[in-house]
């Protein structure tokens, strides 16, 4: 009895298929590119789209082949490779720009590395050749130094750019693989024996490979997203919330119904510290203070910067009671800073805007500035106070 085993894709078919998937996973990675140039247009994000099209030209040109769309010849098949070695360059300098702004020696290195790129792919296409027409015909175009010269650009990477991108694992990954592809490519071409393995794992690593630099421009992607994201809604020396986010998220509290207390700070003599010992100074007590107010707040509320050396904070009063948290914030900053606080709070309802619960806690800092400074008041005993 004959054993026959029937595989889903043939070794003919692989190349095709191969191309295929890298097709889709460069497609996606083309659009977190264009999203971010969209987002934040710098230089960097328009060399991460160049990149990424070359590898997607490369490997519509390695599809087209497979598919017999495109003639396959010499010069075609060394079109691609030479396609494969730019882009990997590009591609590499793209992913270490991610993560820092580039220097005068790092473009140095840059263009040095594509001139000799293309350097050793034109010598290879003229050299020996008779006439023009001599290297469109149907023979195999090698070019032993190229293949040679990708082997050596992926330590080379290794070496420049690993010890300097955030998630240097996953980037030497990337380059392990890519240098074991070209490993299997060189035995393919000097192997005098059956060279379908090799054929095979040069078909299948470069899914491997694209998908671990899929994952890796994801990441950072979402690393950028996330910061920009942050940095649009906190303030820029304190970490606290911008004014505009806090009170949305305060607003989105009220309205949930949950019972809310307001909380306004102002620090005590702030301009006289700026004026005897400096904005430098004046900035780190205010950073304290801030650190102070997000460590109260935290998991029972929320802090932010209103303005200036204003800070403000709401709190979830089935979990703390605002005159509680009021006393821990002041009690805190008079203890772990050189500076006092004055404080007001007052309680929230459905009726009260966000805007107007912080116009009351503000009244009532104010009437803790005035009476004294470094004390903290309820606006509800205030306004009762006032009505007698």
């Amino acid at each position: 009895m004959k054993l026959t085993t029937d595989l889903p894709i043939t070794l003919e078919q692989l190349p095709s298929f191969t191309s295929g998937i890298v097709v889709i996973l460069l497609g996606l990675m083309l659009f977190m590119a264009y999203r971010l140039y969209v987002h934040n247009r710098r230089g960097t994000y328009r060399k991460l789209i160049l990149s990424l099209g070359l590898c997607f030209l490369q490997q519509m040109l390695e599809l087209g082949l497979a598919l017999k769309i495109v003639p396959s010849n010499a010069v075609m098949n060394f079109a691609s490779d030479t396609l494969y070695v730019l882009s990997f360059i590009l591609l590499n300098f793209s992913i270490f720009e991610l993560y820092h702004k580039t220097r005068p020696r790092t473009r140095a290195w840059y263009y040095s590395l594509i001139g000799i790129c293309l350097a050793i792919s034109v010598s290879a296409i003229f050299t020996g050749s008779s006439s023009f027409e001599h290297i469109w015909e149907k023979q195999e175009l090698f070019s032993p130094v190229l293949d040679g010269y990708m082997l050596a650009l992926s330590p080379l990477f290794a070496l420049m750019f690993a010890p300097h991108i955030g998630q240097p694992r996953r980037y030497m990954m990337t380059l392990t693989v890519s240098f074991a592809l070209q490993v299997f490519v060189l035995l393919g071409h000097f192997e005098g024996s059956d060279t379908s393995f090799y054929e095979t794992m040069r078909s299948l690593l470069p899914i491997v490979y694209y998908l671990l630099f899929f994952m890796l421009l994801f990441e950072r992607v979402v690393e950028l997203l996330s910061t920009a994201y942050r940095s649009s809604i906190t303030d820029g020396l304190t970490n606290l919330y911008n004014r505009r986010f806090f009170t949305g998220q305060m607003e989105r509290a009220i309205r949930s119904g949950k019972p809310v207390g307001a909380i306004f700070c102002d620090i005590d003599n702030f301009k006289k510290l700026n004026d005897t010992q400096g904005h430098h100074q004046a900035d780190i007590v205010l950073k304290q203070a801030a650190q102070i107010m997000m460590e109260e707040t935290d998991q029972i509320g929320l802090a932010g910067r209103y303005g200036g050396e204003e800070l403000v904070a709401f709190v979830d009063t089935t979990k703390l009671s605002a005159a509680k948290l009021a006393e821990n914030i002041r009690a805190r900053i008079e203890k772990e800073t050189i500076v006092t606080v004055s404080v007001g709070y007052c309680l929230g309802s459905k009726e009260l805007s966000a805007e107007k619960l912080m116009k009351m806690a503000d009244e009532a800092m104010y009437h803790s500035k005035k009476s004294g400074k470094n004390r903290v008041t309820d606006f509800a005993a205030l306004a009762h106070s006032s009505a007698i």
